[in-house]
């Protein structure tokens, strides 16, 4: 069986080490707006205009941040 390790030097890359530790809970996060995003093509939505979209799609991904304790400002 093959074995891979990462390593960063804290605390100069500690921004990439959150992002590394986190990548599931990043991943599933991309998924889970991706499914949201999907269910509105597929089913339909009541959106007014496309700023009233934007502004749901935001909310609801900082819901799904907050829900994995992730943080944008981890990545910025």
């Amino acid at each position: 069986m093959s074995k891979a390790k990462l390593e960063f030097n804290l605390p100069d890359e500690e921004s990439e080490f959150l992002i590394a530790s986190k990548a599931m809970s990043w991943a599933l996060t991309v998924w889970d707006i991706d499914q949201k995003l999907r269910e509105w093509l597929k089913y339909g939505h009541e959106f007014k205009n496309p700023d009233d979209a934007l502004e749901e799609a935001r909310k609801i991904l900082y819901e799904i941040l907050d829900e994995r304790n992730l943080s944008l400002d981890e990545i910025g």
